[in-house]
């Protein structure tokens, strides 16, 4: 990649028109930070509520009383969403509907403190682009899938894929595919919405640098995961990191949120399904345990969602078909 592409990226993404010099004014950050993260936690209440409900009324029904109480002892059981294709699907639906209401509830804010619409933490100059988020889905997905099939075949330690263990005929594994599927775009957008939008466009507003903001936004969302695991800090630090650049690099977060998706949906139907986190490990006995092929393996991946950004905004086909308009990139 030229070093002048990487230099001016930050400068020029279209993403960024948009920035104002009220966006550097601190009281109206520490404002949206403070007003933002209260109706984040409301809404967020709300929206695991309203997913509880929705989710035991498709499953149960009004009646089903004992599917509920079954289905909320996962709280107090958390090993039953590694066994039960349901329990993995109702945490699934938990997450989507806690993090969109919450990153809906403090984008608000942000849009209203600033004078700006909220879709511009998603998208300026450009309609939203369906085929953006497809391109990642499907390519990174493809990518990740193959690495797993490949890893698989030499490694004899490799469990199951969940989709075959928790599921035992094709239309509950179809079924359970596409809840999935759909679920984990709605949660990954709502993380790219506050991260990939907010986030970046308000850092932004103090550096161009690119370097800077995607070690920022990366660190930043690999902490707020509040994950014990050393190896999935410095993984998600990578992902954060990758995304940024495809979101100053394409004008939006469309593609953004088709790769972070994807990334989960193939950990969630091929390495493991969803779970709560696990219990706080002290830091010495995280740092002992992480094992140095996962700064490789964290690498490859934030590397991947770079060459897949150029890719998008390089390759004729793939720019003609995602944007028909013209070249979806700044640069």
């Amino acid at each position: 990649m030229a070093t002048g592409v990487i230099w001016t990226v930050g400068r020029d993404s279209r993403f960024l028109a948009d920035l104002t010099a009220q966006d550097r004014d601190l009281r109206t950050l520490v404002l949206t930070v403070l007003l933002g993260a209260l109706a984040a936690l409301v809404a967020a209440l709300l929206g695991v509520g309203a997913a509880c409900l929705a989710f035991m009324i498709v499953i149960s029904g009004l009646d089903g009383v004992p599917a509920a109480t079954a289905l909320l002892a996962i709280f107090d059981q958390p090993a039953l969403a590694q066994t039960s294709a349901q329990a993995s699907l109702f945490l699934s639906a938990v997450l989507a509907g806690g993090n969109g209401a919450a990153a809906l509830a403090f984008v608000a804010v942000a849009a209203g403190l600033t004078h700006r619409t909220w879709r511009r933490y998603g998208v300026v100059e450009t309609p939203f682009r369906s085929r953006l988020l497809i391109a990642g889905l499907l390519l990174i997905g493809g990518l990740m899938a193959a690495l797993f099939f490949v890893s698989a075949a030499f490694s004899s330690a490799m469990s199951t894929a969940p989709i075959l263990t928790l599921a035992s005929s094709s239309v509950g594994r179809a079924t359970y595919a596409i809840v999935t599927v759909v679920l984990l775009v709605i949660a990954a957008a709502a993380e790219e919405i506050l991260f990939r939008g907010w986030l970046l466009k308000h850092s932004a507003a103090f550096t161009r640098n690119p370097v800077v903001l995607m070690s920022l936004n990366g660190l930043l969302f690999a902490a707020i995961h509040f994950d014990p695991s050393l190896e999935a800090f410095v993984l998600r630090a990578a992902m954060g990191a990758g995304l940024t650049w495809m979101t100053l690099r394409t004008g939006g977060i469309e593609l953004a949120i088709g790769a972070h998706a994807a990334h989960n949906i193939v950990v969630m139907l091929l390495v493991q399904p969803m779970s709560l986190p696990g219990d706080a490990v002290p830091i010495t006995q995280a740092v002992q345990a992480f094992q140095a092929q996962s700064l490789v393996f964290a690498a490859v991946v934030g590397l991947s969602y770079v060459a897949l950004a150029e890719a998008v905004v390089r390759w004729p086909v793939m720019t003609r078909w995602i944007d028909r308009r013209g070249d979806p990139a700044p640069v």
